[in-house]
């Protein structure tokens, strides 16, 4: 499975989670309106590396301390990028932009509910090819969000999907939680090196 942000509908890997986290398994979450990552760089979003907007999105992880924290005002701040909110849905907006050729990034709000507002935001780097791209460009060291996170107050957890029997790593701190999931550089069945996709979930 290749889930991507902003081209067709984002694919919720975890609408039936099989393993036991910190905090209850959450509801489904419901896709919101798909966003172009063509629009988001239309708007004037600045091309930055992979490593700036991963360090951008660590900075507004350590600040979340409610739902009320992943709301576009908080996340233009942190991340210092315009959010692009869908004129036919508050609940609905999210940026992205163009890291290379293979690769783009997206951020974006998830809502358990159509018209709720949004509890999570998703954080993908998004394969354009939609063939196991080779993620050395863009990789992410698990080991550096790890102990970024680890010196922020939250504490990890690893899980493993029996879906795919991959690993995938659950951080949490008070109300907030964020659940990392990995793959391998040049082929996603390598040794799990990579930061691949992230949600943060707000639970208050």
């Amino acid at each position: 499975i290749s889930p991507r942000i902003g081209l067709p509908a984002l694919l919720c890997m975890f609408a039936a989670p099989a393993c036991t986290t910190t905090h209850e398994s959450p509801t489904p979450a419901k896709e919101n309106t798909a966003m172009t990552a063509e629009a988001s760089i239309a708007n004037g979003n600045a091309t930055l590396s992979a490593q700036e907007i991963a360090k951008r999105v660590l900075a507004l992880i350590e600040n979340v301390r409610s739902a009320q924290d992943i709301s576009p005002e908080i996340i233009e701040k942190h991340i210092g990028i315009k959010v692009h909110v869908n004129p036919d849905d508050s609940n609905d907006y999210g940026v992205s932009g163009k890291l290379t050729e293979q690769w783009y990034y997206g951020v974006r709000s998830m809502s358990v509910e159509p018209g709720q507002k949004p509890n999570r935001l998703l954080f993908q780097f998004n394969d354009q090819t939609h063939a196991d791209a080779d993620m050395s460009p863009v990789c992410i060291a698990f080991e550096d969000y790890n102990q970024a996170l680890i010196a922020a107050g939250f504490t990890s957890k690893r899980l493993r999907n029996r879906l795919d029997t991959r690993d995938y790593w659950d951080f949490s701190r008070g109300d907030i939680s964020v659940t990392i999931y990995l793959r391998g550089k040049t082929d996603p069945k390598d040794a799990q090196a990579c930061v691949s996709m992230l949600i943060i979930n707000a639970y208050a």
